[in-house]
């Protein structure tokens, strides 16, 4: 039998690779800060880490809030690309009230801010980047906070290296509801952690910082990349933790702790460590952020679905009866296939059920006829020489079966 021409052999090639690189495609994401995301702006490391360390969970809606225990459960959002309805964040501020974990990541975006105020948090992302030029990894713009509060959270935690990173006040001066963006809804009224706070703020001051910046630190409020005269030096909050009902906040300025390229850097993965270890469980909160692949989408919502998983189980169970009840006919065509492909010699090496039963190519063949047959006419022939005959009358009918 003739092998299939070296044309189709490369069209297999192309259609395996094109099936691989589809899988591929929807089971990953570019999406900053995305779970599936393994670039250097994802997280797939961080909830890579979530999974060895905690009982974690993916939720792509905030009905996981719902449904989760909030004792012992540390949700974690991280630079919501949107903002959290209404709904939303009365199933958010429910899970902190009833004794939940929250920890909200964010520099720039107002969303983070607009969460922090909708569950009851007194602390606020600032917005205008953190810089030091003393304490630093590469480049002021990348300062290394220095001074950390030894807590639950601060395990093991000496610094944190950032990027990009914003200040968190403790207090902040409204006008208005105090939800909004730093560049003019909320004025905020950050400064060093020892500063005193001005103005009409939205409550008491609940929140503590746990790691700032070293003395050297600034906010470069008019983007000119370098110390300003009317730039204030001080230790700046970069993390604080407040308690909110029965559960506590943890606000940190930097979401970018938590990404590929800067998880390792010192001591970045010591405190997402310590924050998920910090309970029982971790809900990793993607319900506000970019698009997730439609493979992990798909398989969180059969996770998350008792249906659908009996469903899918029925289902099954009907294609397995459906295969007895008539006969193998797909595992006859696929034998049918590979008698087309490939020769006796090598079908014989391959497993039964892939190869399927029936007559695909022509009757099936007794083997113990043909002995028995082969016997009453030589019966002077001893059983090594019999068989070797019979395996002899095979070989040659599925030769003849080749030929034609």
């Amino acid at each position: 039998m003739d092998t299939p021409p070296i044309p189709r052999l490369v069209l297999y090639a192309l259609a395996l690779v094109l099936a691989v690189a589809l899988v591929v495609a929807a089971s990953t994401t570019t999406a900053a800060f995305g779970a599936y995301n393994v670039e250097w702006d994802g997280t797939s490391d961080f909830r890579e880490l979530a999974d060895q360390e905690s009982e974690s969970r993916v939720a792509l809606g905030t009905g996981a809030y719902e449904t989760a225990d909030p004792n012992g459960t540390v949700a974690v959002a991280l630079a919501p690309a949107r903002e959290y309805g209404e709904n939303d964040s009365r199933r958010v501020r429910e899970f902190v009230a009833a004794g939940g974990t929250l920890v909200v990541a964010d520099d720039v975006g107002p969303h983070g801010n607009r969460l922090l105020g909708d569950v009851g948090a007194t602390a606020r992302f600032d917005g205008a980047q953190l810089r030091d030029e003393r304490s630093y990894y590469r480049a002021p713009s990348l300062p290394i906070a220095t001074n950390v509060t030894e807590t639950r959270y601060t395990a093991g935690v000496d610094q944190l290296t950032l990027n990009g990173a914003t200040a968190v006040a403790i207090g902040t001066a409204t006008t208005g509801n105090g939800t909004g963006p730093a560049n003019g809804t909320t004025r905020n009224a950050t400064g060093p952690a020892n500063a005193t706070r001005t103005g009409n703020a939205t409550g008491p001051a609940n929140a503590t910082a746990i790691v700032t910046t070293s003395p050297f630190g600034y906010l470069d409020r008019n983007a000119t990349g370098n110390l300003s005269a009317d730039d204030e030096l001080g230790a700046y909050p970069v993390v604080t933790v407040e308690s909110v009902g029965d559960g506590r906040v943890i606000a940190a300025g930097d979401p970018s702790l938590f990404i590929n390229a800067m998880l390792d850097q010192p001591d970045n993965e010591a405190f997402a460590s310590g924050l998920v270890t910090a309970g029982d469980r971790v809900l990793l909160d993607y319900s506000h952020a970019g698009d997730q692949p439609p493979v992990a989408v798909a398989l969180l919502a059969f996770r998350s679905s008792s249906l659908l998983q009996v469903l899918v189980g029925l289902l099954g169970v009907g294609v397995v009866w459906g295969y007895g009840h008539r006969g193998g006919g797909l595992g006859r065509a696929v034998g049918q296939r590979l008698d087309a492909l490939l020769s006796r010699r090598f079908q014989a090496r391959l497993p039964p059920w892939l190869l399927g039963s029936g007559e695909r190519g022509g009757p099936a063949v007794d083997e113990a006829a043909v002995l028995d047959a082969l016997r009453n006419r030589y019966p002077e022939w001893d059983e090594t020489r019999l068989r070797n005959a019979m395996t002899d009358v095979l070989s040659e009918r599925d030769a003849g079966r080749e030929d034609e």
